[in-house]
């Protein structure tokens, strides 16, 4: 069976879910090696040494050396002295079958417009031996290291960082340039991970809301504030909501060293703020949403189409749980007719989608035309059916032969 590309992968969802909507071609990425800016890595031992690598799908098996091909050169270098340090100073490789040991992951990302660090030990216990010398071997060696943290999680779970991180070296951020704009960012704060694909993707996204200078723009799952930043200087004012402390942290300090001074940040579930403007009557003309994977929720959907917005932004990077949430959003009356499409994830199966639905009955113009074009129609149906009638009644078929 032929392998379907991105875009022919996305028309087959659409079709599957019965969503009626134009998927455009897909916007490639200049750059599809050695691209992303954050890299997580686990750990194995084989015959007594350690390797580092990334989990097979649905496993915990470590690939070794997996994943070196999107992964800039300098990360990768890093990976490999950080596997040398820990075989040499023996510390202990977490095992998550009996809860003992230390290490458990590594997380690295680099700024890609300044070229700055993070590194980020996730261990299974607050005791990490030996890790002085570690950081002292590691910013030494590599003087792009601008931060280095340490985050416990001792729980049997995916998820990789969930508690507030100790920071070992530096400030506990890094600062990237991204559309213009000074990005500060935490280990916890998300971060679209192909930088030149992202601006693409906020080009985008400003370009279809194209928003009017009297817009009131609220975008939730906010982080660290890069798509408000985007578009506050196309609309009135920005309203940015985050659940995660430190990503909004982030984005209050964003907009300050970058003078923006219309947007507003809340520490507060997306869902549950916008109830609480409706119920305070508080009107937003543009939403915007760029949740996780697993996409958004009905309470979410209901709670934003209360709202009454204009224009409802989607960006995904789950082409399957964009496709239910579209469903969704027509329950309560909002649609999208075209689906673009950009490759944030190059030599992956993955991409990212973006749309933006609208009210069925803000469409009055396309509903007009569509209307006008019926009645033409039918008119010239009926004029057709009048003269074929006269014609019968002028000349009955088979009186009048020529010979």
């Amino acid at each position: 069976m032929k392998k379907l590309n991105k875009k022919e992968m996305v028309q087959n969802l659409a079709e599957q879910y019965a969503v009626n909507v134009k998927v455009g071609d897909v916007i490639r990425a200049k750059q599809e090696t050695h691209y992303r800016n954050k890299v997580i890595v686990a750990f194995g031992k084989s015959k007594g040494k350690v390797y580092a690598g990334q989990y097979a799908p649905h496993s915990h098996r470590v690939i070794k050396d997996s994943g070196r091909l999107l992964q800039p050169e300098i990360i990768n270098q890093i990976i490999d002295r950080i596997t040398e340090l820990v075989q040499s100073m023996k510390i202990y490789l977490y095992n998550d079958q009996n809860g003992t040991g230390v290490l458990r992951h590594v997380m690295i990302r680099q700024a890609h417009a300044t070229g700055e660090i993070m590194v980020v030990f996730v261990t299974g216990t607050s005791k990490f031996p030996s890790r002085h010398n570690l950081i002292q071997v590691l910013t030494s060696e590599f003087p792009q290291i601008k931060t280095i943290v340490q985050t416990i999680n001792s729980r049997q779970t995916s998820v990789v960082i969930e508690n507030k991180p100790l920071v070992l070296y530096g400030d506990g951020t890094i600062t990237d340039i991204l559309c213009g704009k000074k990005i500060t960012i935490s280990a916890t704060a998300f971060y679209q991970i192909h930088s030149e694909q992202c601006e693409v993707l906020y080009g985008l996204a400003k370009k279809m809301v194209n928003c009017k200078p009297t817009d009131t723009l609220l975008d939730t799952y906010c982080g660290v504030g890069t798509i408000g930043l985007t578009l506050a200087d196309s609309c009135k004012s920005v309203m940015g909501v985050e659940i995660n402390s430190d990503a909004i942290h982030n984005a209050r300090h964003n907009a300050k060293q970058n003078h923006v001074k219309n947007m507003k940040f809340v520490d507060m579930d997306s869902t549950e703020f916008m109830m609480e403007a409706k119920r305070y009557n508080h009107h937003f003309d543009v939403i915007v949403l760029d949740p996780p994977r697993a996409g958004t929720t009905k309470p979410f959907i209901e709670a934003a189409t209360a709202l009454n917005p204009r224009k409802i932004c989607y960006i995904s990077c789950d082409p399957k749980t964009l496709m239910r949430d579209l469903k969704g959003f027509k329950k309560c009356g909002y649609t999208t007719n075209k689906i673009e499409l950009v490759d944030m994830f190059p030599k992956t199966e993955h991409i990212e989608c973006i749309c933006v639905l609208e009210k069925h009955s803000f469409n009055v113009e396309a509903s007009k035309k569509k209307q006008a074009q019926k009645k033409q129609f039918q008119h010239q149906q009926m004029v057709k059916r009048k003269k074929k009638r006269i014609s019968l009644i002028r000349y009955p078929k088979g009186k009048y032969n020529e010979s």
